[in-house]
């Protein structure tokens, strides 16, 4: 579905800061405000620039910290977080968008975008349609 290992700037710069720098930027955990957004297009996935879905009933998803599971151990290059259940969004009610990014962010509208991720194929989305990421097809990757 979609592999996100394009991290933002605002997240990189408050990794560092949160490790080296005694969070001095004051990063939080989101925890559970993970929010799952859908674009049609992204400007620059390093800044989180992205045109955000706008159809008719569109809204983030929020994902629990439990609805994710981790692979990867201390010694592994890859450290990878998938999602554990399925995320649904709600039917389009009229406008219609083609998806060609997910993104995950911070809070349900505005916030800050921490990752961006190409879907493997754009997906047209018409009055009544739902998009839906089944468990498992949402990797995000760190290298």
């Amino acid at each position: 579905m979609a592999t996100a290992n394009a991290a933002t700037n605002y997240l990189e710069r408050r990794l560092l800061h949160f490790i080296f720098k005694n969070n001095s930027l004051s990063f939080s955990s989101p925890g559970d405000s993970i929010y799952v957004g859908l674009a049609t297009a992204v400007s620059a996935a390093e800044t989180g620039s992205v045109t955000e879905a706008n159809f008719t009933n569109y809204a983030r998803q929020q994902v629990a910290a439990s609805g994710w599971t981790t692979i990867g151990a201390d010694s592994t290059d890859t450290q990878t977080a998938i999602n554990a259940n399925n995320i649904e969004f709600p039917a389009s009610g009229g406008t219609n968008n083609t998806i060609t990014h997910v993104f995950i962010a911070d809070a349900s509208s505005s916030g800050n975008i921490l990752f961006v991720g190409a879907l493997d194929a754009s997906k047209a989305i018409a009055s009544g349609d739902i998009f839906r990421i089944n468990a498992g097809n949402l990797t995000i990757e760190l290298k």
